[in-house]
């Protein structure tokens, strides 16, 4: 006859047992559901991301048979030469920069000098020497090249500022880009009150996986910073 300590002992050990499977049950249906999660957040990521890619592919699109429909159509009709120029302006806005012919440097100090001549305001534009682009491709140079062109569009429309200032130089393993200006600033800055011009710079710099900030205080301007990473080139020469 089983001794009451022996079967107290076995209730006991069952109910370990019992208790330790239904943690155990428990936890597993818990990482699947976090699995299960993360796997749709991932899903609707990249989701997002691709829609992202499909949306400036089109506005690029869009830009070049704006452009286009410009200088071919309406400038042949246009006989004042102060519009003339002015659509001029506007189709050269448009169109795609020729990075075969210039480099990336040499068009940051071009839209500056456009900008200045457009609007008036005084735009002063430092890169620093021997800042290599060459690792970063054409489509993402051109997505750098939107993101500044925006900005001081955004400067020209809203800032009520005199100066801007473009400033391109190294950081560590990546190039960073500030654009500020020394104009109204914004109020109440938030996410969910961006313009259609931010949300263009903030999904380009996504696209191309730089880091975005919008850095402003009411009354003392605004400042947009852009960090790119860069590919590291692999200069040493291999064994034979």
């Amino acid at each position: 006859m089983e001794s009451p300590v022996i079967n107290e002992g076995i209730d006991i050990y069952v109910s370990l047992v019992w208790l330790f499977s239904i943690i155990i049950t428990f936890l597993m249906l818990l990482l699947c559901y976090l699995y299960l999660t993360m796997k749709k957040i991932r899903e609707r990521e990249l989701f997002n991301f691709k829609f992202s890619n499909l949306v400036i592919e089109g506005l690029e699109t869009e830009r070049l048979r704006i452009s286009r429909e410009l200088h071919d159509t309406v400038l042949p009709l246009v006989r004042n030469s102060e519009v003339s120029d002015i659509i001029r302006s506007i189709c050269k806005d448009l169109m795609p920069p020729d990075f075969s012919r210039l480099s990336i440097i040499d068009l940051f100090t071009q839209i500056c000098t456009q900008f200045t001549q457009r609007s008036g305001i005084e735009c002063v534009c430092f890169t620093e020497d021997n800042l290599d682009f060459s690792s970063i491709s054409a489509e993402n140079q051109l997505h750098i090249y939107r993101m500044v062109q925006e900005s001081l569009n955004n400067i020209e429309k809203h800032s009520g500022t005199e100066k801007a200032v473009f400033i391109a130089r190294r950081l560590h393993e990546s190039i960073l880009l500030l654009i500020s200006d020394e104009g109204v600033g914004l109020k109440d800055f938030s996410f969910a009150n961006e313009g259609l011009g931010m949300r263009s710079i903030r999904q380009r710099a996504a696209i191309i996986g730089a880091k975005l900030d919008f850095i402003s205080d009411s009354e003392n301007g605004l400042m947009v910073r852009i960090e790119i990473p860069i590919i590291k080139q692999n200069t040493e020469i291999p064994n034979d």
